[in-house]
């Protein structure tokens, strides 16, 4: 069974470069997030397919493996070849022989598609948040456009909100107590940004922002800390908002 869904998902990899032969690197990233989850992999796939890719998150495992130069997947081009164009990392085969056009063309391609994409986000990281979530014993109680309540032993609740960017994050009434997800950026400087006008308000308001890196599959405090030790637990570097808070804040004093 394992063998049809690895299948399914390099043929839906193989389709999507066979359409952008040069792809932007967080296009493709979120790509593969979608191509997992048309794949419908059971728990027990999710483990095998970790194991054989070696990471502890399907997708960020298919991703780095597809530019690893030795992809798992049948007929998958090698992208070897990456080009930064106007701060957005492009990957491609060396052997395409590209021009400048080509590269301007796919640039204004993906800049045409920033809506559908923007929508990709937030269904990948919701994918994200519930395994992430999952792994503390939390489940996906009830859903909303606006708001996203996980329910946990010994009845607790906490609510989620997703942004695709922290530069479209709004501290508006009614957040208060909630978490904040957003994706990692290409640089730190959206971010150091919120944190100077924002980060006040946001513990005031006890409002949590936590950042996924969906590159990794990892999910760790931006700012603010969950109650809960298992949700806790679940960090990849559960340090990162006191040290946000310790290096930034001093900046502000």
């Amino acid at each position: 069974m394992i063998e049809k869904k690895i299948e399914f998902i390099g043929s839906c990899l193989s389709d999507l470069l066979a359409e952008k032969e040069i792809i932007a690197r967080y296009e493709l990233l979120q790509r593969v997030y979608e191509c997992v989850r048309k794949a419908d992999l059971t728990p027990e796939e999710k483990v095998e397919l970790n194991t054989t890719l070696g990471k502890k998150h399907v997708a960020s495992g298919i991703f780095f493996n597809l530019l690893s130069g030795e992809p798992i997947f049948a007929n998958i081009p090698k992208l070897d070849s990456v080009m930064n164009i106007n701060d957005r990392m492009f990957h491609f085969v060396h052997t395409g022989n590209y021009t400048d056009p080509d590269f301007a063309k796919a640039y204004n391609k993906f800049q045409d598609s920033g809506k559908e994409i923007e929508e990709l986000v937030r269904l990948n990281l919701k994918d994200l948040l519930v395994e992430f979530m999952e792994g503390a014993e939390y489940h996906l109680a009830d859903e909303s456009s606006a708001k996203l309540t996980f329910a946990g032993p010994d009845d607790r609740r906490l609510d989620f909100r997703i942004f695709p960017t922290i530069q479209e994050v709004e501290l508006v009434e009614g957040m208060e107590g909630s978490v904040v997800i957003v994706p990692h950026a290409e640089s730190p400087g959206p971010f150091i940004a919120f944190f100077q006008e924002k980060g006040k308000d946001a513990d005031l308001a006890e409002i949590k922002v936590w950042v996924a890196n969906m590159e990794q599959g990892t999910i760790d405090p931006f700012i603010g800390y969950p109650k809960d030790l298992a949700i806790y637990k679940q960090f990849n570097n559960p340090r990162m908002a006191i040290m946000v808070k310790t290096n930034w804040g001093r900046r502000m004093e």
